[in-house]
């Protein structure tokens, strides 16, 4: 009998700690980024020690290609339930870091950045 006990105890914390380090939904993903709804480039999303980066690794203009490689998502974490706060975004053509807010569902990412009391929505897709 100790010894069912024991590896229920042991199957159960296993359980336990495998759901505490399950992958954000987020992580190791690919986006097709738009701006006023034209494709605009492809974003790698990564997780690293629960913070989300996101990096620019493709783009459909001409001028947007000196910044493929440039991270333009930072900081982002997981509220839960698919809704993450907590980051900044980048606009790598004019420089800019805004504040920003994101919500996941199913294949869409909904983004929305702040500067002060203004803001801007965008949504991705999964590529």
């Amino acid at each position: 009998m100790k010894l069912f006990t024991k590896t229920t105890l042991a199957v159960a914390g296993i359980g336990i700690a495998s759901m505490a380090f399950a992958a954000d939904p987020l992580a190791n993903t690919t986006w097709q980024t738009y701006d006023e709804g034209k494709p605009k480039g492809t974003v790698k999303i990564t997780e690293s020690n629960g913070v989300l980066t996101g990096t620019l690794i493709a783009t459909n203009s001409a001028k947007g290609k000196k910044h493929i490689g440039k991270t333009i998502i930072r900081g982002l974490k997981s509220d839960g339930g698919g809704k993450y706060s907590g980051g900044t975004i980048t606009d790598p053509e004019k420089g800019k870091d805004y504040r920003m807010t994101a919500n996941l569902s199913g294949n869409t990412l909904k983004l929305r950045g702040y500067i002060g009391p203004f803001s801007r929505s965008q949504e991705w897709k999964k590529k």
